[in-house]
């Protein structure tokens, strides 16, 4: 049976969403797939194309889908394959560092001759964050049903067996990132019980993440039905010059608590792919301030901003409150907070994380006394 390239999934470490987006893409590349462990066979080589589609919502709800085929050179232990999957994200605020989520993927899985597989198989359930500037925990749990099929065909005769297996999983996983932008360490476990047996894991990461794209690295070790395997992967996914971008992975593939796929001994593979459609419906053009009422000395006001990824604390200073840094609270994307301001032409910023910030779309920015850049607000009196 042929195992397919997986392209991990980088912790991402950041807050809600804050815009609404949009995205298409079609991808080639090429892969090389190891035997299961302990099998003694010969590596499979793929050319592979897909394509890959998904919307974001504001707030961080997703709905993505994927089709990959791979076309096998060689018989070897692998066959031409296709998989295909649809995943759902329904993701709620529960405070500022707080979002809870309910996920569901539905995944199918066909591979041709010289092992003729198939699986059809649903999972999903609760997922639990807290996102701070400095720690990133993420809780998991999971429940999924399938059923798989193994056609094998005896060379001198026409004879095939074939096992049909009822497939399902209960269980849960967590990982602990600590760090700040771009770099986070951490550990990660799960636990599951399957339709084989119980799997458990425990392990490393390190993540990077940024403007430029993001990269893992991850070590664990699991104890399952079939013994105990250390298992390892780089991951990498880079945006190239606009709407292209790129997909890698090497290392040694985990094992498949639902599909009970077992570890191969040595896999790698790289995906180049070209965005054919994309929408940013971005809230940056919003006004960073909105008048709520007037008042006798000026107007009160609610200012609200959208801070870089991964902020945990954002601030309010400016002219209005003496430069002295006033909260702000996370409201869906962005981060608000009302105040009264008295009439007149003010200069005002923002502290995220204790680092001055200005939006790119703040209105007519300013130099100050301190090097920095402020935006400009002018608030007109009830009598004009």
């Amino acid at each position: 049976m042929a195992v397919t390239l997986t392209l991990t999934t980088l912790p991402a470490a950041t807050p809600a969403a804050a815009r609404a987006q949009s995205d298409v893409t079609v991808e080639v590349g090429v892969s090389q797939i190891g035997p299961p462990v302990g099998t003694d066979a010969a590596a499979a080589r793929f050319a592979m194309a897909g394509l890959r589609a998904s919307h974001q919502w504001v707030g961080g709800s997703t709905l993505a889908a994927d089709l990959l085929v791979g076309h096998a050179f060689g018989q070897g232990t692998g066959g031409d394959f296709v998989s295909a999957t649809a995943r759902t994200d329904v993701v709620a605020g529960l405070s500022t560092s707080w979002t809870a989520a309910m996920s569901l993927e539905v995944l199918g899985f066909e591979v041709r001759a010289p092992f003729a597989y198939r699986a059809l198989a649903a999972e999903g359930g609760p997922r639990l964050r807290y996102g701070g500037s400095a720690v990133s925990l993420e809780v998991t749990g999971v429940a999924g049903v399938g059923r798989s099929r193994l056609e094998l065909r005896r060379r001198l005769s026409d004879t095939v067996h074939v096992l049909d297996d009822e497939l399902w999983r209960l269980g849960g996983r967590a990982e602990l990132l600590l760090g700040s932008r771009p770099v986070w360490v951490g550990l990660a476990g799960g636990a599951h019980r399957t339709s084989a047996g119980t799997y458990l894991t425990g392990g490393t990461r390190l993540v990077l993440a940024g403007d430029w794209g993001a990269a893992e690295a991850r070590l664990d070790v699991w104890d399952a039905p079939f013994g105990t395997e250390a298992t390892w992967g780089l991951a990498l996914a880079l945006p190239v010059g606009g709407a292209w971008s790129l997909r890698g992975f090497l290392g040694k593939s985990e094992p498949d608590p639902l599909t009970l796929a077992e570890p191969g001994s040595g896999s790698g593979g790289l995906l180049v792919g070209r965005s054919l459609y994309s929408r940013d419906d971005g809230l940056r053009a919003a006004a960073l301030h909105e008048v709520l009422s007037q008042t006798p000395l000026g107007a009160r006001i609610r200012v609200a901003v959208e801070a870089p990824e991964g902020a945990g604390r954002v601030e309010l200073l400016g002219d209005f409150t003496l430069w002295d840094p006033l909260p702000m609270r996370r409201s869906g994307p962005r981060w608000v907070v009302e105040l009264e301001v008295p009439a007149g032409t003010h200069h005002y910023g923002f502290l995220v994380d204790d680092e001055w910030y200005l939006p790119d779309d703040a209105p007519d920015v300013v130099p100050d006394g301190w090097g920095r850049l402020s935006a400009t607000l002018v608030i007109e009196g009830a009598g004009r």
